[in-house]
């Protein structure tokens, strides 16, 4: 529970934090900066909320979970 916490206050932090964000990198781009900046924080949304990385990340620790603990899997122990 406290790390959904901690990520809440993070995310809040993250959002009321945007907006000056915004208005720095609009300034900057005026004299030729700001734009990586936002092309960044594109990037780690899209990370973050990418379907088929989640997707792919349950698949991963559903095999962890289950590797080993049925019996006849092909290559384990007789």
């Amino acid at each position: 529970m406290l790390e959904w916490l901690i990520a809440g206050a993070v995310f809040v932090v993250a959002l009321l934090a945007l907006p000056r964000l915004l208005t720095r990198a609009k300034a900057g781009a005026k004299r030729g900066g700001g734009g990586g900046m936002i092309v960044a924080l594109g990037l780690i949304f899209a990370s973050a909320f990418d379907p088929a990385r989640a997707a792919a990340t349950e698949e991963l620790d559903l095999r962890k979970e289950t590797d080993g603990t049925e019996e006849g899997e092909s290559g384990g122990e007789p």
